[in-house]
């Protein structure tokens, strides 16, 4: 946890009280809603700041992505800049950008309700990415767009993770495919 802030400090402090240990058996049991219960729901309520919802729910999902995924040894890169395109995260990481597109998810966590603001954003990401369905969007609520779209939900956010995973697995990026700390 490079910089703290209210977000990242309820993440953690859930993920402390919980265990990693805990946290990792439900990742093996793939109880994806179940972590989202007890960590996401239970965190956000804990962030008593003065943040905007949008911003609060999307900082959060990105918090708790970025600490899964390295759980879970899913290769990314995150906050990268390509091309002058500011991007939350990658899957799996910019060379395969460059060489093929189609093997690339380029996640989105929105910090808006704003349209005019979401729609920018992707097609800034559409000139890197043209593949739709290559470009996941998170955020507070479901959006009607033609790109995937997942809400911060336990049943979204979980469809997510398994989406996830199951793309690393068909692309076979994950050599080893086993969890961080194995039990």
């Amino acid at each position: 946890m490079s910089e703290s802030s209210p977000v990242k400090d309820a993440l953690y402090a859930e993920i402390d009280r919980i265990s990693q240990d805990k946290i990792n058996e439900l990742l093996l049991k793939k109880q994806f809603s179940v972590i989202f219960e007890n960590v996401f729901d239970k965190a956000i309520n804990k962030i008593n700041e003065d943040i905007d919802e949008d911003e609060k729910f999307g900082t959060l999902a990105e918090s708790i992505t970025h600490y899964l995924f390295t759980e879970m040894l899913i290769p990314s890169q995150r906050k990268i800049s390509y091309e002058d395109v500011e991007l939350d995260l990658v899957i799996p990481n910019t060379l395969e950008l460059k060489k093929n597109p189609q093997n690339v998810i380029i996640l989105l966590f929105m910090k808006t309700s704003d349209v005019i603001k979401i729609q920018n954003k992707i097609s800034e990401i559409k000139t890197i990415q043209e593949k739709d369905d290559n470009i996941w969007v998170i955020s507070k609520r479901l959006l009607e767009i033609p790109q995937r779209s997942y809400a911060t939900d336990k049943i979204s956010f979980g469809n997510f993770l398994r989406d996830t995973q199951s793309f690393i697995q068909t692309k076979n990026m994950n050599k080893l495919n086993i969890f961080k700390t194995q039990m």
